[in-house]
């Protein structure tokens, strides 16, 4: 890990909260009602996988929510590199499904909201690294 003394860039907290709502949003609908998901946006029925999905991303939702509440880059460090491995995997996983199976126009959305998280993740630690 790098080792960086001090405050967390301005921008991390929010980065930090809007993930927050987002994968919370996301993860309870995966988690508690994915039948309604594959009705609703055409996703191939996987109640199962997808419960775990939402699992995951509600931990990830959770881990969000406990950064956005420290204040130094020594506490949130290991919460920027989770962030960062699940959000470029899931970005990388979801365009390689688009290429091996039929998926709902949803899909991109998905990838999109993976891409931005990464980025913004990226500029964290880039920008808690100077």
């Amino acid at each position: 890990m790098i080792e960086i003394a001090g405050e967390i860039p301005n921008i991390a907290k929010y980065v930090f909260l809007l993930h927050f709502i987002v994968a919370l949003v996301f993860g309870a609908f995966w988690f508690l009602l994915p039948e309604y998901w594959s009705t609703m946006t055409g996703w191939p029925v996987e109640y199962a996988s997808g419960r775990i999905v939402g699992m995951a991303t509600l931990m990830m939702a959770v881990g969000s929510f406990m950064a956005y509440r420290k204040t130094t880059w020594e506490q949130i460090e290991i919460f920027v590199v989770m962030e960062l491995i699940y959000n470029i995997l899931g970005a990388i996983g979801m365009v390689w499904n688009v290429f091996t199976m039929t998926l709902p126009v949803i899909t991109w959305v998905l990838i999109g909201l993976l891409a931005l998280f990464s980025i913004l993740f990226l500029y964290v630690f880039f920008t808690a690294k100077t």
